[in-house]
């Protein structure tokens, strides 16, 4: 069985879990429990972290290749390819910013 990609939703959510398990379990003097709420916090940041690179480097490559695009399109005078690549571009850009 593969592992599923990293996701910002399920990373967010096992972190969460795992706060609230690890705040639990010391207010009321549970070590395991504490220990074991700290483990599923860390496993969902991880998971955060990861949805975040990959995101970010999807990111990358679309404003690469949009920019790519754009300046060859320029270049031989194809407005409708221009503006293709400067689209792609900006969605790369964005895509990086929300990933950072």
């Amino acid at each position: 069985m593969t592992k599923s990609e990293p996701s910002k939703v399920t990373g967010n959510l096992k972190a969460a879990q795992g706060a609230v398990k690890e705040t639990l379990g010391a207010a009321v003097g549970a070590k395991q429990m504490e220990s074991e709420g700290k483990a599923t916090r860390a496993e969902g940041n991880t998971e955060l972290e990861a949805a975040k690179a990959k995101g970010y480097a999807e990111g990358a490559g679309d404003s690469l290749a949009g920019g790519l695009k754009k300046n060859v399109a320029k270049v031989t005078g194809n407005d409708k390819k221009e503006a293709e690549g400067k689209a792609r571009q900006t969605k790369g850009d964005a895509k990086k910013a929300a990933n950072k």
